[in-house]
């Protein structure tokens, strides 16, 4: 079940510029992060049981059901699995609404890249709902959408925040047709473990 979603998600088509973490090391004497893009800076004081995902992007929720996985790609910042049924990842793409993505336009992008990936159309995906949630104390746009791939079936809880120079995927997804109340409460609970720091 496991390779089936590293297949998954290997698949997906997303296009980032990497601002994740790819190293934490030692700058004269004071802890630092390095990122994807080359970068570096010293790392702040993450809160808690908190990693550092991505620049002022910490995730909380190790230890609390979610466990950290190798992401299938650069493209992802973070994957985790919550249970075989279950998982969370995050893409943070260092654009934003001043280089021309907003969140509708990142809506429908999510379910082209899905078509893309099982070879067809907008038409094969299933829009179940797009509803309003919360991360970090900010209102944030959840669509949820199922298709299948290679035979299997996926629903994905996707949730789009859009900034200046920032666009974030925070998503989970199941095994399954249905968005059922079981990934909505996950869901739920992946976002509120996710710190957008300054």
């Amino acid at each position: 079940m496991r390779l089936a979603f590293a297949v998954i998600l290997s698949a997906l088509p997303w296009q980032a510029l990497a601002q994740e973490v790819v190293a934490e090391t030692s700058v004269d004497g004071r802890a630092a992060v390095l990122y994807a893009d080359g970068t570096w800076e010293y790392s702040q004081e993450a809160s808690g049981n908190c990693q550092t995902v991505a620049r002022n992007v910490e995730f909380c929720g190790e230890g609390l059901g979610w466990e950290s996985t190798l992401p299938p790609n650069a493209d992802v910042a973070a994957t985790y699995r919550y249970d075989d049924r279950h998982y969370g990842q995050m893409i943070i793409e260092e654009l934003g609404i001043k280089d021309g993505l907003t969140e509708d336009m990142m809506l429908n992008t999510v379910i082209e890249n899905a078509a893309l990936v099982i070879g067809g159309s907008r038409a094969d995906i299933e829009v179940m709902e797009t509803y309003w949630t919360r991360v970090s104390n900010q209102s944030i746009r959840t669509i949820v959408y199922a298709f299948e791939i290679d035979g299997l079936d996926v629903v994905y809880a996707n949730g789009i925040r859009t900034s200046a120079n920032r666009t974030m995927q925070l998503m989970t997804f199941s095994i399954g047709t249905q968005y059922t109340d079981r990934h909505r409460d996950l869901h739920a609970a992946f976002l509120s473990h996710i710190a957008i720091v300054k």
